[in-house]
């Protein structure tokens, strides 16, 4: 079966922190960064079940204007060249003044709705918690059932005591991601700008 893994990186580094990140905060916690590897944790993922196959990632995040967070525009425009550079389709969103991000959860949902109507796989799993995916989640049910195709939906979150809900995406199938899965796919390279 082929499997497309769509991660809303924001989510998961909000959940990662949630689930693990010690009290009081430290900075230098890997649950403080965004320190996953987008490639090794949609493979484990996908190998979390026998007989599927990693067809696509998708990446998504908000990134700050250089003038509003220097550090942070940097560190995301080094981490999503390098994911390009490793075929990950990434979506560069842009992140408001409020600190809110722009067009990320429209666009992995239209992403996953028209990944559907192009028949690119047989099993969906989005990584993220939050409840937006479910429309785009049952509008692409529709569209395979129009093509009279099965497919499998399932919705990945880092999960721990700490986390206060255990529900993934409406209509999915819920993967609770654990602190031994999150932290065999660490990426430790340093995005950050080197100062000259």
């Amino acid at each position: 079966m082929r499997a497309l893994v769509q991660i809303d990186g924001q989510n998961l580094l909000h959940l990662a922190r949630v689930a693990w990140a010690p009290t009081p905060r430290r900075r230098s916690s890997p649950y403080e960064w965004p320190s996953y590897d987008v490639v090794k944790l949609a493979q484990a993922l996908v190998d979390a079940r026998t007989g599927r196959q990693l067809v696509e990632v998708r990446f998504y995040t908000g990134v700050p204007e250089r003038a509003a967070n220097r550090f942070w525009h940097d560190f995301w425009t080094n981490k999503l060249r390098h994911l390009a550079n490793q075929g990950v389709h990434v979506y560069r969103g842009r992140v408001s003044a409020g600190r809110q991000e722009k067009g990320v959860d429209v666009s992995l949902a239209v992403d996953l709705v028209q990944a559907t109507h192009e028949q690119r796989y047989d099993v969906s799993i989005i990584v993220s918690q939050d409840t937006d995916f479910g429309p785009a989640v049952r509008l692409a049910k529709t569209v395979a059932q129009a093509q009279r195709r099965q497919l499998v939906f399932e919705s990945a979150f880092p999960s721990s005591r700490r986390v206060r809900s255990s529900r993934g995406v409406p209509g999915t199938t819920w993967l609770p991601i654990d602190k031994a899965m999150y932290d065999a796919c660490r990426d430790l390279r340093d995005y950050r700008s080197q100062r000259r």
